[in-house]
């Protein structure tokens, strides 16, 4: 797994030269106008979505992230906006009307989700525009048969481990479709970051205080913050889950603040905190952040706060990326567990069969 990690920089690579191949073929059946992105994905294909949001937000393009066999009944909507003619005269203006639409973004590695594949045929029928990322399955079935753009992603060792080409592709797409100014320009920045951080955080030594920090716990709770880390804490949690097999929960700071922390009051075993936020908060967040970290130490809480790097916003959440991805393999050497195989989930997959899901 870890050789898997150090080819970061190639993932995001694959994902800019799978953006360039799709829009030379599919380009054209893309929604012209689009108002509405919605991410329908599951599990590691899943969180692209939400680590997306955050881009999306800034730069004023809604967003829905759907991690669910059912789609929300708006998506099949089609906003008609009103504009003025700029070469009509001063004195009389006629509107003229566009459609703004949602586009569907489906990501399926193995493309056999069953829960992702029940949405896609939602969409289908709704007829939404659609966009299918996969590597095969029953989804790239699904995109040829009834004519919707589709990108088949290189092989991965894992489906998580695919997360760079979704990101490559996506952000890449999303500059060409107009929705960030500045995609490719992000995902070169990662490959840099990537480049430059990976050497060291591929090191068992760099993670020598973090290891002793958790010690032998089996539990722990990793927090980020909403509008900014809470999706990158989200993946660090999946990371832990899936590569050291640590039972690993995420919350979103402060709303934990208002609930969550209460739990803590007669905790009978220190709890484990990993706490992720960038150098980028706005000042009550900074001062919240700081009052709440000051007050789990006095009730004897272990909190960790993963180092931050790279200088701007962007750069920072990546690395919390690469940070976990590493940190949890490490972990899970440490403690002589296996990273690739998820035997519970292959398990359940099996129930799922029994029970008449097929796919």
């Amino acid at each position: 797994m870890i050789e898997e990690i150090k080819l970061w920089p190639n993932k995001l690579r694959d994902g800019l030269a799978c953006a360039q191949t799709f829009i030379k073929q599919f380009g054209n059946k893309l929604p012209g106008r689009v108002h509405t992105v919605a991410f329908i994905g599951m599990g590691g294909s899943g969180i692209v979505g939400r680590m997306l949001k955050p881009f999306l937000d800034q730069a004023g393009v809604a967003s829905t992230v759907i991690a669910s066999s059912i789609l929300p009944t708006y998506l099949d909507r089609v906003l008609i906006v009103e504009e003025a003619d700029p070469f009509a005269s001063p004195s009389f203006s006629m509107p003229s009307m566009f459609a703004w639409q949602t586009l569907a973004i489906v990501v399926s590695y193995s493309g056999n989700t069953w829960e992702t594949l029940d949405a896609l045929e939602q969409l289908i029928a709704k007829k939404v525009p659609t966009l299918v990322i996969t590597h095969g399955g029953r989804a790239l079935e699904l995109a040829k048969e009834h004519g919707l753009p589709y990108v088949i992603v290189p092989e991965s060792k894992t489906p998580r481990s695919a997360l760079g080409t979704f990101l490559g592709f996506i952000l890449a797409l999303f500059e060409h479709q107009g929705l960030l100014h500045d995609g490719k320009k992000t995902v070169e920045g990662f490959i840099k970051q990537a480049e430059k951080n990976l050497p060291a955080l591929t090191e068992k030594s760099y993670f020598e205080d973090f290891l002793a920090a958790v010690g032998n716990d089996e539990f722990f709770h990793i927090w980020g913050v909403s509008g900014e880390s809470e999706a990158f804490a989200y993946r660090a949690q999946t990371q832990f889950n899936e590569n050291a097999k640590v039972h690993a929960v995420s919350s979103a700071f402060p709303e934990l603040c208002h609930n969550l922390i209460v739990g803590f009051t007669q905790a009978k075993k220190a709890p484990f905190v990993l706490f992720f936020y960038t150098n980028f908060l706005t000042e009550h967040l900074k001062k919240a952040v700081l009052a709440t970290q000051e007050l789990m130490q006095e009730c004897g809480v272990n909190l960790y706060k993963p180092p931050i790097l790279g200088d701007t916003l962007s750069d920072q959440l990546f690395n919390m990326v690469l940070w976990a991805d590493c940190a949890s393999y490490y972990l899970a050497q440490n403690r002589g567990i296996e990273t690739a195989p998820v035997r519970l989930i292959d398990a359940l997959k099996k129930k799922h069969q029994q029970k008449g899901i097929i796919v």
